[in-house]
């Protein structure tokens, strides 16, 4: 098929997905780690508004986020 990338030998393959597989294994533990700061800021009483400057979530995602992580906080408490 034109255009279609061809695959590369599976040696080359399994290396590159592994490389990917550590990449987004360490997004996600990072992506945890800002989550629960987020909340724990929105606790502390710092602003929305500031937080957002200062994260890549705006005002709302950081809300909804603070909101999720506060809620399965208070599961883990009962």
């Amino acid at each position: 098929m034109a255009g279609m990338t061809p695959r590369p030998d599976p040696e080359i393959e399994a290396s590159w997905l592994a490389k990917l597989d550590r990449a987004t294994k360490a997004h996600e533990k990072a992506r945890t780690a800002l989550d629960e700061l987020v909340a724990d800021a929105r606790a502390a009483g710092v602003p929305l508004m500031t937080i957002a400057k200062h994260t890549p979530y705006s005002r709302e995602w950081a809300r909804k986020i603070a909101d999720r992580i506060d809620t399965a906080r208070e599961g883990d408490v009962k």
